[in-house]
This record gives structure tokens, sequence and C-alpha cells, in this order.
């Protein structure tokens, strides 16, 4: 039986041109993985279906889309295919589809921006932005905190040069320090300013700050113009982005085995209560930084891709263990790495099983947690009831 497509053709074109075009290779996915290649007959072959065999077509189509898509794109897809279904009144229990589907919140994480990549963006910006860009790379500054620096507040002839930067969150002031490389630049770029000029400012001149969307869309722009602009793994972010420029500050510190605490307080963290007694002096943070400068200096010191690579998956290892021993003091990520050699692995972890195994322990930690803590308000709840009762009696 022919059926009119017009309606579903109706609805297309009431959708952009990017959701037309998802919409209907969604559905086109669904078609040729149950052998048709014509929309009308595929239509025809999901009503001669019972419900319940409908149902289980989408669950096995949802369990194949899980091993290759996003959250996300999956909802998109298994959504088309819905709209379909009800234009064309092809029931479908969606209540019981929906508790199939992975959830839609996927984990942003940003990415560490390698060295190389801000090099070859720096020269697709404009003066101003890109200095702004290259300063958050080369001092882990928020891009806020960048865009309040005003001429004053830097002190390009002291070794190393430094700028006092007043923390986004805690309003506190810090000392950042800054390559000699980019010194040298700041140095030209603020010789007409006044002191009371913002360093990276508009077109309108020093007194006239940049806008934080303005950096966020030219570094963006420069990023899609080299063909480096991709979406990440949660489809929600990019793989690349300017608050990436702080996780490249760190990890280039960790690697030049600068003190976690030094790190830390250049960066405008909270240290934690139990370190507030010891405060590392300007000169102490100075000797530090310095292990680092030489990985900062983007006219120097190439680092591969690989080189770099390895860096960050070091750095994400220390952080996991460093949460995992806060949690577990007992039980050291060690004996979890045993552990996994011997029982499931067969070899000693490699520096991504290790990363891996870390997750899974902290996912399991966190979810037993969880579960004791419905069981502590379930059993409260129950005694504050029999509490009422026996006061009523």
């Amino acid at each position: 039986m022919r059926l009119d497509l017009s309606l579903f053709e109706e609805f297309l074109d009431s959708k952009s041109e990017k959701t037309r075009r998802n919409y209907l290779d969604a559905i086109l996915e669904l078609a040729r993985g149950c052998g048709y290649e014509d929309l009308n007959a595929f239509i025809n072959f999901l009503s001669s279906l019972t419900q319940s065999e409908r149902e289980s077509l989408l669950v096995k189509h949802i369990s194949k889309l899980k091993k290759e898509n996003s959250p996300l794109t999956i909802h998109m897809k298994i959504t088309a295919i819905k709209h379909l279904l009800e234009l064309y009144e092809i029931s479908v229990n969606w209540k019981k589809v929906r508790m199939l589907m992975p959830k839609k919140k996927s984990i942003r994480m940003d990415k560490p921006v390698p060295k190389d990549v801000v090099r070859r963006t720096l020269p697709l910006l404009t003066p101003s932005k890109r200095l702004c860009v290259w300063f958050m790379f080369a001092t882990g500054c928020r891009v806020g905190e960048a865009l309040e620096l005003k001429v004053g507040s830097l002190d390009l002839d002291s070794k190393p040069a430094r700028a006092k930067i007043i923390t986004e969150k805690s309003g506190i002031e810090r000392v950042v320090f800054i390559p000699r490389d980019l010194a040298q630049h700041l140095r030209e770029w603020v010789s007409k300013l006044e002191a009371e000029d913002y360093v990276f400012h508009s077109n309108r001149g020093g007194k006239h700050k940049l806008a934080p969307s303005k950096v966020r869309k030219a570094f963006q722009s420069a990023l899609s113009r080299l063909g480096l602009l991709k979406r990440d793994a949660s489809d929600r972010g990019w793989n690349y982005t300017i608050h990436g420029l702080r996780d490249s500050f760190k990890t280039l510190l960790t690697s030049a085995g600068v003190q976690g605490l030094v790190v830390e307080t250049l960066m405008g963290h909270d240290t934690g209560i139990d370190r507030s007694y010891y405060k590392p002096s300007v000169d102490e943070l100075a000797r530090e930084w310095q292990k680092a400068e030489e990985y900062l200096v983007l006219e120097t010191v190439e680092i591969s891709a690989l080189e770099f690579d390895r860096i960050v998956k070091e750095s994400q290892l220390i952080a996991l263990e460093a949460v995992w021993s806060a949690l577990n003091p007992n039980q050291p990520p060690e004996d979890l790495y045993m552990n996994a050699a011997r029982f499931r692995l067969l070899h000693y972890p490699s520096i991504e099983e290790k990363i891996q195994i870390m997750r899974e322990a902290l996912q399991s930690y966190t979810r037993t947690i969880r579960r004791e803590g419905r069981e502590m308000m379930k059993e409260a709840f129950s005694e504050a009831i029999e509490a009422t009762r026996r006061r009523k009696r």
C-alpha cells in the first residue's frame, strides 16, 4: 500500500536544514537496518508489526546506537523515529522505550590545549586578543582575570616579569609570572598606554576592556579556520576551549616538577584550610615557576603531540590517585593496580589502564556512598515514623 509521504515531507520542511538532514538520516539508518531502502515500504513494514514487535525492534536499535553514538545523538535519532511513527499513528509504548535510553547529561571536561595549537592560533587573532590568549596560556589566568588587568599591575622589569591579578572567585590579589618572550611583546604593547589603561583593550582604546565573549569567539574562529574545532566526547562542547588554556598551564607546570601547592597558588585555587598556615612567598613562587618557564615559552622548546598527550595522562592519573588516597587512605592505588593485574588484565596496567581502573574505583565508591546514604535516610525516616506512633499511643 502506497502511503502519502507529503505529511512527513511537510513535517521536515518545518525544521531547519540541519535538523531536517539529521532526522532523515536517523530514520533511514533504522530502515536500512531492517533491510529497506524505500521509506514507504519501511512504514508499511512497521505498521504490519505488533506493538510488542515494534518495541523490541527499537530496543535492539537503541542497543546498537549506544555502541557508536553519544547520549545526545541517540536521543535525537529516537526522537526522529518517534515523530515518524506518531505522524502515521503507529503505536509504541514510549514510556517503556525511554526507560532504556541513556541519560542526556554527559560530563564535559576541558581539554588542555597543546602548545603547538596555541602557537598556530595566535597569528589569526587581532593584536589585543592575541596577547590576551597568549597571556592566559602563559599564566593560567581565567579570561575574566586577564581582561581586568591594567598596565599599572604589570612589572615587566622584574626577573621574572610578573603581574598582579585579582582572583575572580575570591577577590584576593595574587602574583603570576610572565615568560620572557611574552614579556617582550607586552613591553612594546603597553609602551604607549597609561597606568590605568586596560592591557587587553578594545579597538576604542585603553579605557575600554575587551568582552570575554569576544575573546572566546575569536579563539574558536581561529581554531575553526585551522580545522581544529571539533565537538568533544559529550557532543555538548568543543574539544578545545579558552578555559582549556588553564589546564594547559597546570599540565605543563606539573610535568616540569613544580610543587603542587605552588601550581594551585599561581592558578588562584583555594589551597585548603590545612595549608593556610604556610603560604609560599613571592620569591619562593618565582623559584618554583622558573622550573617551567622553558615549557611556557612559545618560541622555544617544542613538545611533540605524543609527549604532550603523555604529560596530560600522567597529570590525570596523579589527580585521580590523589582523590582516591584522600577517600581511602588505607588502600593505596597500587593495591588496585596489582589486583587488576592478577585477576583481570594478567599484566601490569599501562598508564591508560591505570586511569580507567581509578575512574571505575571512584565511580564504584560514589555509588556505594549514595546507596548507604539512601539506606540511612530510610532508617531515619522509619525511626521517626515509629517514634510518632509511640507518642500517639
